[in-house]
């Protein structure tokens, strides 16, 4: 399922900041609460992916700290980087 597409009641997403396809991580405000980062296993085809409740595709909510956020958003960072590399790298054979 495309993160996009996942819109449970409590979350709202703002922006996607990562998809590879299978795994996102999205920023958005939880009901009640401030800004968060979020993730999800998407699924593959038609599958929901995970998390998910009663049939309904949801997003993990993470830690409202700003350790959290710092390093889930450097991680981010280097995993696109990594990604670039091995394009890079698979476009020069």
């Amino acid at each position: 399922m495309q993160p996009e597409n996942v819109r449970p009641a409590k979350f709202k997403v703002h922006k996607v900041i990562y998809n590879n396809g299978s795994f996102s991580v999205a920023y958005g405000n939880w009901e009640n609460g401030g800004p968060r980062l979020a993730m999800r296993w998407n699924g593959y085809e038609e599958a929901i992916g995970y998390p998910s409740q009663g049939g309904n595709p949801l997003w993990f909510q993470l830690p409202d700290d700003s350790l959290w956020t710092s390093e889930i958003l450097q991680a981010v960072d280097r995993i696109r980087a990594y990604e670039e590399r091995i394009e890079d790298l698979n476009t020069n054979l």
